[in-house]
């Protein structure tokens, strides 16, 4: 299984507090079957240029522990931070081959409004798809459904989050991200962890999708081939 959204960098955000942190969620990803994943800080709280070597200290660190897990470059993007990161730090945070390159961004809890949109049109203009970082916890989920759908018609995918799924949050958002699995509008399912505050693991999330009804094969699309299609092929532009 591959995790694209995980706040697994320690002492950057709102995740890990320390090494020790991030190695103990590290392991117990490990354990339930995850090999990859995405380092998604929130850019607004760390010196993106810095990323990658921090990124290879966590590597290094997990190595020496014995755990088998890599892990990759990127970031969690809000509308409002777009503007103010220059091109090449979006490089930095962004993936999938050349001229397919696409970032994780936020949407707002407030949902899919103008500020969206207009960050996912400027990322678009210099060069970047988006893959829109859970949707269901927005408020107004089923009113920005027919948004969400002419984004992914103009490119876009869906990331959504395991906490939602597993009735960890809310009623509401329990009930918009099993809306959301039907829809079949998601292209993967991450964590979002926040360890140790919010430890979950794909294997879990894979375990209630397949409780809200999704098949075996729809299951491991949206926890292995959708996101490894992503890393590896991309979005169009």
């Amino acid at each position: 299984m591959i995790d694209l959204h995980c706040h697994l960098l320690p002492k950057v955000d709102d995740g890990p507090g320390s090494l020790e942190e991030s190695i103990d969620y590290a392991r117990a990803a490990a354990r339930d079957g995850t090999e990859r994943i995405v380092a998604t800080p929130h850019v607004e709280l760390v010196d993106v240029s810095e990323l990658p070597e921090r990124v290879d200290e966590l590597a290094d660190a997990l190595a020496g522990e014995g755990i088998e897990l890599a892990v990759d470059c990127g970031g969690e993007l809000k509308p409002h931070s777009v503007p103010s990161l220059s091109h090449e730090e979006l490089e930095l945070i962004a993936h999938g081959p050349p001229g397919r390159r696409w970032l994780l961004l936020e949407v707002p809890f407030r949902g899919l409004g103008e500020d969206l949109l207009d960050a996912a049109g400027e990322l678009h203009r210099r060069g970047f798809a988006t893959l829109l970082a859970h949707p269901e916890r927005a408020s107004g989920f089923e009113a920005s459904l027919r948004l969400l759908r002419e984004e992914v018609e103009r490119g876009a995918a869906v990331q959504m989050n395991v906490g939602p799924l597993v009735g960890a949050e809310s009623p509401a958002r329990e009930e918009a991200s099993r809306r959301l699995l039907r829809t079949g509008l998601a292209t993967a399912l991450a964590t979002d962890a926040h360890p140790p505050g919010r430890p979950y693991t794909l294997l879990r999330g894979r375990e209630y999708a397949l409780r809200a009804g999704l098949s075996d094969t729809e299951a491991e699309r949206l926890v292995d081939s959708g996101p490894r299609r992503l890393l590896e092929r991309g979005l169009s532009v």
